[in-house]
C-alpha cells in the first residue's frame, strides 16, 4: 500500500523581507520538527520552508501548517490552494491557538495548545475520515517531547533551535508567551536535552526558552544542572539564549554559563523610563531600577558573556523626545546589541485587549491586516503622536543606534568588557544582523504601502 504524505509547511511573511533575510537570524521550525516526529514511521514526511524557499505546489494527503500572526495570512493563502483540491488541512501554532474561530475560516482542523498530547489523535482520525475541526493540547506537568526531526529541517540553518522549559510567569502586557505556554515554568528531562544537543550538527546552538534560568529557586537550580551536564559532557556548543534582568544575580551560574558555551544573552529591557515600563507590566525591570541596567549589563559581561538589550518604541507614554531618547540611552547604556520594535498589539495579550476595547488599530482588515503585525511598523493609534511623525522618530532612532559608527565602537566595547574574542565576534555578528533588518523591514512592496 502506498506510503501516506504529511506536508509540514512554515510559511514567511510576504510584504517585508522582515526576519528571515539573514541566514544567521533564521530559526528553524521547531514545532514542525515535532510533529513530524510524532507521526506514525509509515508516513513520509515533507517541510516547506519559505525561510528559504518560496512555496510550489507539493503532492500530500494531509497538509500541516504552522503560523506567527504575521505569517497567518500566507498560510492562509496556501491553505486554500489545497483545500480547493479536497487535500485536508491542519493549522496549529500561536496565531492559531489565539485565534481559533478565524483559523477555523480557512483550514479544515486546528489544533490549539500543544502538539504532543493529541497529534496521534489526529492522525488517527484523519486515516479514518474522522478528522475532526477541533483538537485542544493541553498543558502537561513536565514536557514530554520527542526529538524534532532535524533531518527535515533546510541545512542552511547556521543556528540549531532546541527548548528546555516552556511558559513564562512574568506576563508582561505585550507578550502572548503566558497565554500560548502557560504561567508556570514546565521542564523537560535534563538527560533528552542533553541527547539532543549532542546530536545537533550546527555548532551555534539557540535556546528557545522565554527564560533560561526562570525565576524561582527551582528553575534555577535546574539551570545549573543543564549547564553542569553540557561541561560533564563535553559538548562543544556556543549558545544563546533570553533571560530577565536577574541573569546577572548568581556570578557562580554565569561562569558556569560561559563554560557551558554561552556567549549571548537576550534581556528584555523594553524601555528605561518607570513610565513605560509601567506600561509593559515589567515588575522585575521597576523594581530593580533602570539606573541599575549598565550594572547589570557589566556583571555579566566580566563573564565573558555579551548582552542583547531588546527594546520598544511606540507606548503610549512615549513622546517623540522620549524615543529620541532611548535611542541616545542605547548607545550609552553598555549593552552589546540590540533587537528594536515597534509595539505591536499581538492576540492572546493584554496590549491587544486594550486597543481593541479603544478602537485604535491602525490596520484592521483582517486576515489580511495581520501580514503588518511584524513589530515594523506603526498599527496603534497613537494618543499623542500622528503615525507619519512616530514612524519618522522611530526611524530616526533606530539609524542613531544601527549606525555603522556606533556598531564598530560596541564591538570595541565588547572586547575590552568581555575580554572573549568568541562573544566579541559573535557579538559583532548578531549587531549587524540586527542592522541588516531594520535597513530591509523598512520597506513594504510598492503596491502595499498605505
Amino acid at each position: 500500500m502506498k506510503r501516506k504524505t504529511l506536508l509540514l509547511i512554515n510559511p514567511a511573511n510576504q510584504l517585508r523581507p522582515g526576519f528571515h533575510i539573514n541566514r544567521a537570524t533564521r530559526n528553524q521550525p521547531l514545532s514542525l520538527g515535532i510533529v513530524a516526529a510524532l507521526t506514525p514511521p509509515g508516513w513520509k514526511i515533507k517541510i516547506i520552508d519559505e525561510n528559504f524557499r518560496t512555496f510550489k505546489y507539493y503532492e500530500a494527503d494531509l497538509v500541516g501548517l504552522t503560523a506567527f500572526t504575521s505569517t497567518a495570512p500566507r498560510a492562509y493563502e496556501i491553505a486554500a490552494i489545497y483545500r480547493e483540491k479536497g487535500i485536508k488541512t491542519v493549522m496549529g501554532g500561536i496565531h492559531a491557538s489565539m485565534m481559533p474561530g478565524e483559523t477555523l475560516q480557512f483550514v479544515d482542523s486546528l489544533v490549539q495548545g500543544e502538539a504532543e498530547p493529541v497529534w496521534a489523535q489526529v492522525i488517527a482520525d484523519f486515516e479514518s475520515g474522522n478528522l475532526k475541526s477541533f483538537y485542544e493540547g493541553r498543558f502537561a506537568k513536565e514536557i514530554s517531547q520527542p526529538r524534532p526531526r532535524r533531518d527535515l529541517f533546510h541545512p542552511g540553518y547556521i543556528c540549531a533551535s532546541i527548548q528546555t522549559t516552556r511558559g513564562c510567569p512574568m506576563n508582561c502586557s505585550f507578550c502572548s508567551v503566558s497565554a500560548f505556554n502557560g504561567r508556570h515554568y514546565r521542564f523537560r528531562p535534563i538527560e533528552e536535552v542533553l541527547d539532543e544537543l549532542e546530536e545537533i550538527p550546527q555548532k551555534f546552538v539557540f535556546f528557545v526558552d522565554d527564560n533560561i534560568i526562570g525565576q524561582s529557586r527551582e528553575s534555577k537550580e535546574r539551570a545549573r544542572e543543564l549547564f553542569e551536564g553540557i561541561i560533564r559532557r563535553g559538548i562543544k556548543k556556543y549558545w544563546l539564549s533570553q533571560s530577565s534582568i536577574n541573569f546577572a544575580d548568581d556570578e557562580e551560574l554565569l561562569k558556569l554559563a560561559y563554560r557551558s558555551g554561552c556567549r549571548m544573552i537576550f534581556l528584555g529591557i523594553e524601555a528605561e523610563s518607570e513610565n513605560q515600563l509601567m506600561e509593559a507590566n515589567k515588575k522585575l525591570n521597576l523594581n530593580r531600577g533602570a539606573s541599575n541596567y549598565r550594572r547589570i549589563f557589566k556583571t555579566i559581561q566580566k563573564h565573558g558573556i555579551g548582552v542583547i538589550a531588546g527594546l520598544i518604541f511606540g507606548w503610549d507614554t512615549d513622546t517623540s523626545e522620549t524615543i529620541i531618547q532611548r535611542a541616545r540611552f542605547a548607545v550609552n547604556c553598555g549593552a552589546d546589541s540590540f533587537q528594536t520594535s515597534v509595539l505591536t498589539p499581538l492576540p492572546g495579550t493584554q496590549l491587544f485587549d486594550k486597543i481593541v476595547a479603544e478602537n485604535r488599530l491602525l490596520y484592521n482588515n483582517f486576515p489580511s491586516d495581520w501580514r503588518r503585525y511584524d513589530f515594523f511598523e506603526p498599527t496603534i493609534k497613537h494618543p499623542a503622536i500622528s503615525t507619519a511623525e512616530l514612524d519618522y522618530v522611530m526611524t530616526m532612532a533606530k539609524k542613531k543606534i544601527f549606525s555603522p559608527r556606533n556598531i564598530l565602537l560596541q564591538n570595541v566595547k565588547t572586547l575590552w568588557n568581555t575580554r572573549s574574542l568568541s562573544a566579541t565576534w559573535i557579538l559583532s555578528l548578531n549587531y549587524w544582523h540586527y542592522r541588516n533588518i531594520f535597513l530591509n523591514g523598512r520597506h513594504t512592496k510598492p503596491d502595499e504601502k498605505r
